[in-house]
């Protein structure tokens, strides 16, 4: 059972994502923080988590959730990232704005006939897909080539609103035609193997809830968030 934990433990380490945040993201809004820390204060009284755009500064220390499924045709990691606030660029009166941002990274490794890896990268209420091999996707999606560091993607942190890019040139998600996610290169990076924590062993993780107000994100144990909350288990597919 020890050499099995081990294990596990380093698939986790070998696929944790290497992020990448716009230089502009502390002076703006936010960079990652501890969601224990957030929980043990308010979930008691979330009527007083209000408006909280820290910490200004990356923390390299501040923990990285995940979660792992595994079995012979597949192995499935989602890593969380917790954030005080979401803060959308432009956006008139608060638009966009929102307390509490929760963010993810999901991989899957698939073992047996199709033999691939596809990343899920949470960006608003869809996701941008990475995969190799080339051509490697799911049904009716196009996939992007991953920018890896061995087994770990690097993945860009829209300003603010920390939805997740493949690359700094990625074409932004845009509302109305003329507010646009803003992604740019030459920010704080973040290595989040250093510091990765199940989600099982958290002080929140039977919590299902929303992390502040009616506005505010369903907890990574709601049932929304469920193991295909980003896509169905859906066979992939090679494409020309």
């Amino acid at each position: 059972m020890e050499s099995e934990g081990k294990e596990r433990g380093c698939v986790v380490e070998e696929h944790a994502p290497i992020l990448h945040f716009h230089p502009r993201e502390g002076e703006f809004c936010c960079y990652p923080s501890d969601a224990e820390e957030v929980y043990s204060k308010f979930h008691q009284r979330w009527d007083e988590f209000n408006r909280d755009v820290s910490p200004s500064q990356l923390n390299q220390a501040t923990p990285c959730y995940y979660e792992l499924w595994q079995d012979e045709s597949m192995t499935q990691i989602r890593y969380w990232i917790w954030y005080n606030y979401n803060r959308f660029p432009g956006a008139p009166f608060g638009l966009g704005d929102h307390i509490g941002d929760w963010e993810h990274v999901e991989v899957r490794i698939y073992h047996k006939q199709h033999r691939g890896t596809l990343w899920l990268l949470s960006n608003h209420l869809d996701y941008r897909l990475a995969a190799i091999p080339e051509g490697f996707t799911l049904p009716q999606r196009k996939s992007r080539t991953p920018i890896l560091d061995k087994n770990h993607i690097h993945v860009w942190s829209a300003l603010g609103s920390h939805a997740h890019y493949t690359s700094p040139d990625s074409e932004p998600r845009c509302y109305a035609r003329i507010l646009c996610d803003k992604v740019k290169d030459g920010g704080e990076i973040w290595n989040t193997w250093h510091t990765l924590k199940p989600l099982g062993k958290t002080n929140f993780h039977t919590f299902t809830g929303r992390w502040g107000n009616s506005g505010s994100p369903r907890s990574p144990s709601n049932p929304y968030n469920n193991r295909w909350r980003n896509a169905p288990n859906l066979v992939p597919e090679y494409t020309e």
